[in-house]
């Protein structure tokens, strides 16, 4: 009765109070420990498991170590998802496959099957090379030699710490196919989770004297981390292989690498690739719009310190501002000589100015030159604040990847390019942007001309683009 008694009256209520709130405090604290433990674990294995195909998840909670743009959702099909989304990424992880691991030392890759030729990340762990050039083969590689040889070197190891990429551009002199290269870059870091990778870009011999654009290529490379790329000159004698042994000298001095990444498929990317979904190629229209895309190009544009996304295309209400991509002749591919690209048009100028005519003051219209001497960060910069581009089927089109959400691409055949080619039109649809076409001339010229039917076909399609409306699949 004692025991009962001290909780009785007004002290005892206020004992019990005093409990209860204690108990109360105490369920919160464990409430939130448990919500924070949930979030880690979501956190942890959120890339191990598939993500929905609606997810309203904005792309930096999915991939923070490589997206930091803003929230991008929309609805589409489960085949665009499936292709275009970080669902991707998900399935790239999924198919790790150990080639051989030997004390410290590991291979493993990871293959996207369902992409034409089967993309293949090459990841090497504790590995040890003569060069960072060496063509380390994927098929007869043995972990063993590598780690058995580690041990006899007498010449010197130096070792480069922290994730290395080693990246081969195709065809650097062209903006468009050095851009597939650039998205794998992205693709891989997100792919593995990697941030500031130490690339190391192995350029063929004799490229870096004969290609006066190669500063512009290491340009856009610096958006992908704070280490200065490292320039890799190869022998002429060098070629990827897919077949042989790999060779380790041990008289030579040796770099220790504790992570590799390669992956030499360059020439392709989400931009063109056929898949067994709804990516078709560059020859077939899809639809897709691709978080993955404006991600990497959001990332890349910020990285260089362009822009931001507080504004896009939609938001715009006073002067349209229409970027004119003109082909004039350049310097240089090869040093010393000067490049005249097909496809440009004859009385370009006259032709600008009739368009601004038509299209009255609403409109503003300023000429560039993609090829004509811009650094890629000049490019992206143009591109960006442009609320339309107009120009001829060619590889300054690709800058439409960083324009804004909503803006608009007019894209003009002719001449040797005709309107089979849908490059342009699924890079409009990834980046979400409208598009339009029309054809100039065509047969085989050299220039093209216009008449007063084309000048209006070129109104009529950048009047139609309604930059507060989103694209859709079927435009004029």
């Amino acid at each position: 009765m004692a025991d009962l008694g001290r909780f009785s009256g007004r002290r005892g209520r206020a004992v019990i109070n005093g409990r209860l709130a204690a108990q109360g405090v105490a369920t919160v604290v464990v409430l939130a420990f448990l919500y924070a433990a949930v979030l880690l674990w979501e956190q942890k294995h959120y890339f191990e498991e598939e993500t929905p195909v609606h997810a309203d998840i904005p792309i930096i909670a999915r991939s923070p170590l490589i997206f930091h743009s803003n929230s991008y959702r929309h609805n589409q099909s489960e085949k665009c998802s499936r292709d275009v989304s970080p669902i991707l990424f998900d399935e790239w992880r999924r198919s790790k496959e150990v080639i051989c691991t030997s004390n410290e030392v590991s291979i493993e890759q990871l293959k996207l099957g369902r992409w034409e030729y089967k993309p293949t990340i090459t990841v090497f762990k504790n590995i040890i090379l003569n060069h960072l050039f060496d063509d380390v083969n994927k098929t007869n590689v043995s972990c063993e030699v590598f780690a058995s040889n580690s041990l006899k070197n007498d010449a010197g190891i130096t070792t480069m710490n922290g994730p290395v990429f080693r990246v081969m551009l195709f065809d650097a002199s062209n903006p468009y196919e050095g851009f597939h290269g650039v998205l794998n870059i992205a693709m891989v870091m997100a792919t593995l989770n990697i941030t500031n990778p130490q690339l190391v870009h192995m350029v063929p011999k004799g490229e870096m004297e004969s290609n006066t654009r190669f500063p512009s290529i290491v340009e856009m490379l610096t958006a992908f981390s704070s280490l200065k790329p490292i320039i890799v000159e190869l022998p002429s004698s060098w070629r990827l292989t897919d077949n042989g042994t790999a060779v380790l000298n041990t008289d030579q001095p040796m770099i220790t690498l504790p992570y590799m990444v390669d992956f030499p498929f360059q020439g392709t990317s989400i931009m063109v690739t056929k898949t067994d979904k709804a990516l078709r190629g560059r020859g077939i229209d899809h639809h897709c719009k691709s978080e993955i895309f404006r991600g990497a190009t959001d990332f890349i544009r910020t990285n260089l310190g362009i822009g931001d996304d507080s504004t896009d295309a939609s938001d715009v209400n006073s002067t349209i501002q229409v970027l004119w991509s003109s082909r004039g002749p350049y310097c240089c591919r090869a040093a010393g000589t000067i490049y005249t690209p097909t496809r440009a048009i004859d009385n370009e100028q006259k032709l600008v100015e009739a368009v601004q005519t038509s299209l009255g003051s609403h409109y503003n219209i300023t000429t560039v030159d993609f090829g004509a001497n811009m650094t890629i960060i000049d490019s992206v910069e143009a591109a960006f604040k442009s609320d339309i581009i107009v120009g001829v089927h060619g590889a300054g089109l690709v800058w439409s990847a960083f324009m804004k959400q909503h803006s608009g691409l007019v894209e003009m055949f002719g001449g040797n390019r005709g309107t089979a080619n849908r490059h342009y039109h699924n890079i409009a649809s990834l980046a979400d942007i409208h598009y339009r076409s029309l054809m100039l001339e065509r047969g085989k010229v050299e220039n093209l001309s216009w008449n007063e039917e084309s000048l209006d076909q070129i109104v009529r399609k950048i009047q139609s683009i309604n930059l507060k409306e989103e694209p859709s699949a079927n435009e004029p």
